[in-house]
């Protein structure tokens, strides 16, 4: 496979503009002194957007990994208490998701009863059903425990991962009446499902912006308005 299908058919990160600005806005609402948190590259959001939409925002003082970093980014360095990052980042509730993991499907497979799925086959199929694979998996930040027990969006119609998370790709069971061909898009969370990631936080334990740092500095990542 070449370097650029490879790319093509990589999970890709997609940080909104304006979903930032808004909950940045939102945040600092009556506010003076008010600094956003840069630091780890913004939780993996892309500190050069996320400084871009706290300006926009009227936001100009930020926390950055070294004040040096501040200045080159636009704002002015500051220690003092930053917004809430589940605010700034939509999490939990708290705004619009400023975050969507996304991947394509790669293909598609007839499943049997008692086929398996994946690493050791811990997963055999209780029917016949489909089976799709999509990309990402450990290596993109995707949560080795979330297999089995997670599920990713197509349109409107939600689907269970099963089995093994691999270092690459997922499996998903979509049942027999829904039919996809590759390159359709499979949501992880974020955009119109932030309430997958839910699932990710009770399969791990780790926090919803624990969960989204990790994939925002694994995953390719693209900036959308």
């Amino acid at each position: 496979m070449s370097e650029s299908t490879l790319s093509m058919s990589a999970p890709r990160v997609r940080v909104s503009r304006a979903a930032l600005e808004k909950n940045i806005a939102a945040a600092a609402a009556g506010r003076r002194d008010v600094v956003v948190d840069l630091r780890r590259d913004a939780c993996g959001h892309g500190a050069a957007t996320v400084a871009e939409s706290a300006r926009a925002a009227g936001v100009t003082a930020a926390r950055t990994d070294e004040p040096a970093d501040a200045v080159a980014l636009g704002m002015h360095p500051s220690a003092g208490p930053a917004l809430d990052l589940d605010a700034v980042y939509g999490l939990n509730g708290r705004g619009a998701p400023a975050l969507t993991f996304a991947a394509p499907v790669l293909q598609t497979k007839r499943l049997r009863a008692g086929d398996g799925v994946s690493y050791g086959y811990r997963h055999r199929a209780t029917s016949d059903t489909n089976a799709a694979l999509i990309s990402g998996g450990y290596a993109q930040g995707v949560a080795r425990a979330i297999g089995g027990t997670a599920s990713v969006r197509f349109g409107d119609a939600e689907r269970p991962i099963i089995g093994r998370v691999a270092m690459d790709v997922c499996v998903v069971d979509i049942g027999s009446d829904l039919e996809l061909e590759s390159g359709a898009e499979a949501v992880y969370f974020g955009g119109s499902a932030p309430h997958l990631l839910d699932d990710w936080v009770r399969a791990t334990g780790w926090s919803a912006l624990e969960l989204v740092a990790v994939v925002g500095l694994s995953a390719p990542r693209e900036v959308v308005p």
